[in-house]
């Protein structure tokens, strides 16, 4: 309680004030200066290693960071009221998918969202501020999908969701061209498996796709993963740890639906844009993928923003973050 009462006073302090503090303990790698706000913000957040959390507790620490995440708050409100809808899909009625619908909407098109955790954390509801800002500000419907997790779903399951809720949306009107796929992290490699799915199987694709610091490689052997290996939200152990949970078996390590770095870039993928942060273990992967696909002829753009962390897009009350998402959204509109 004590944390969250700082951490929330934290947002009220002048960012220009923040600087002159930390003007003799500047946090530079690769040249670029890490966001001072950003910095002392991660210093305040409870250190955590969720590599050492065994299987058995991992459904109590998704509801405790569930609950931490709703007391921090650390989203910006969105101006007018975004109108929600949730809808149960499946064979069985128990996958939710919640509908995003803001003031205005300026095109036919619809936004498939997948929310981030490493597989493993996280639901519709950690992410609901997010996704209603984001529908807001590209005045567009939004669907989000609640998508079971590892350890107790292991790969393809999510994948197969993703396809289900996307049949779910044909059979509701829209056409599979006005779907453009969006995550971040984990929602991220989500929504690119499912591109690739979809070529795999010769199938029509998607309209665009918006991959928000994805998870790419499961190796985890770039130069970001040492550069950024702990101190950044994002640790190295962790993300070597979501990536065992989500994984089914060693072949999946082979697929490209699992690293999406096997990706042949033959045919080429639906128009792509993907934004990278430079103090994020996840930056050398995310543009290894852009370079992939830009050489495979696909159209994509990477927007990086080198001085933010990764998990900046769900933290817009920290100043740089908020220019950051409002700067990739207006992008976003662009291709939508």
């Amino acid at each position: 309680m004590i944390r969250n009462l700082l951490i929330n006073l934290f947002f009220l302090i002048p960012v220009w004030l923040l600087e002159l503090i930390s003007i003799f303990n500047k946090d530079i790698k690769r040249k670029f200066i890490f966001d001072t706000q950003s910095k002392i913000f991660l210093s305040l957040m409870p250190k955590f290693d969720i590599h050492e959390v065994a299987d058995e507790e991992i459904s109590t620490i998704r509801n405790l960071i569930e609950e931490k995440r709703k007391n921090l708050n650390l989203s910006k409100k969105t101006k007018r009221p975004v109108q929600r809808n949730d809808h149960l899909i499946g064979k069985n009625k128990s996958l939710l998918i919640r509908e995003y619908i803001p003031y205005q909407t300026d095109n036919e098109n619809i936004i498939l969202f997948f929310h981030g955790g490493g597989y493993v954390l996280n639901s519709v509801e950690t992410h609901d501020p997010t996704v209603a800002y984001f529908s807001e500000k590209l005045r567009t419907k939004i669907y989000s999908l609640d998508y079971s997790l590892s350890p107790e779903y292991k790969f393809p399951h999510a994948l197969n969701e993703g396809i289900l809720a996307i049949d779910w949306l044909k059979k509701r009107g829209t056409n599979i061209r006005n779907i453009s796929l969006c995550g971040d992290s984990a929602g991220a490699h989500l929504a690119a498996s499912i591109t690739h799915y979809l070529i795999n199987k010769n199938q029509e694709n998607i309209h665009s796709q918006f991959l928000i610091y994805p998870m790419c490689d499961p190796s985890c052997n770039n130069e970001s993963f040492e550069l950024f290996k702990d101190k950044y939200l994002l640790t190295k152990k962790a993300m070597q740890w979501f990536w065992e949970k989500f994984k089914y078996n060693h072949k999946n390590e082979s697929m490209n639906t699992f690293n999406l770095l096997l990706y042949k870039g033959v045919p080429k993928l639906p128009k792509t844009i993907i934004v990278t942060a430079g103090f994020d273990p996840l930056s050398d992967e995310g543009e290894n993928y852009a370079f992939l696909l830009h050489q495979s002829g696909t159209s994509v753009k990477q927007l990086h923003y080198p001085s933010l962390f990764h998990g900046f897009a769900s933290m817009t009350r920290l100043k740089a973050a908020k220019k950051a998402v409002n700067d990739f959204l207006h992008e976003y509109k662009k291709i939508l």
